[in-house]
Formats: structure tokens, C-alpha cells, sequence
């Protein structure tokens, strides 16, 4: 998926609540292992990078490091 549509993603599913607006502090990163991207919708596989960040508003989201990025650089942006 391209990165702009990633971005768009990522403002749209901060907008309707889908992905939180504010991260936790600790975030983890470690190989993908099955779970859905919450960014961008596709499968977190073992040779990419996954970050996992816990929210104490949300469930704990999942990205892959590149969306991870993009969602940080979209939650900087409307702040």
C-alpha cells in the first residue's frame, strides 16, 4: 500500500476512533506474528517489524514500523 493512502488511513481511523489520537509511552517492537496492521489492514508478518502499542483508552493497537511512523507523523500533525 502506498504511503500516502497509509496517512490517509491513519487521519481517517483517528477521526472515527479506530486508532487513538495519543500513544502510550512504552511501545514495543518485535517480528510481526500473524496479527492485522491497525494502520494500514494487512497481515503483521515475521519478516517485518511490528510495534505494539498498549492504550489505556483502547485496546492495544498493532502497526508495522513503517505505519507506526506515519501514525506518529498523522497524530503530530492534527495536535
Amino acid at each position: 500500500m502506498e504511503l500516502d493512502a497509509i496517512r490517509v488511513l491513519c487521519r481517517t481511523k483517528m477521526r472515527d476512533g479506530r486508532l487513538p489520537r495519543t500513544g502510550n509511552a512504552v511501545t514495543f517492537g518485535r517480528p510481526g506474528d500473524g496479527k492485522i496492521c491497525d494502520a494500514c489492514g494487512e497481515t503483521l508478518t515475521a519478516s517485518r517489524l511490528m510495534m505494539e502499542v498498549p492504550n489505556h483508552a483502547t485496546a492495544t493497537v498493532f502497526f508495522h514500523g513503517d505505519c507506526y511512523l506515519l501514525w506518529m507523523e498523522e497524530r503530530a500533525a492534527t495536535s
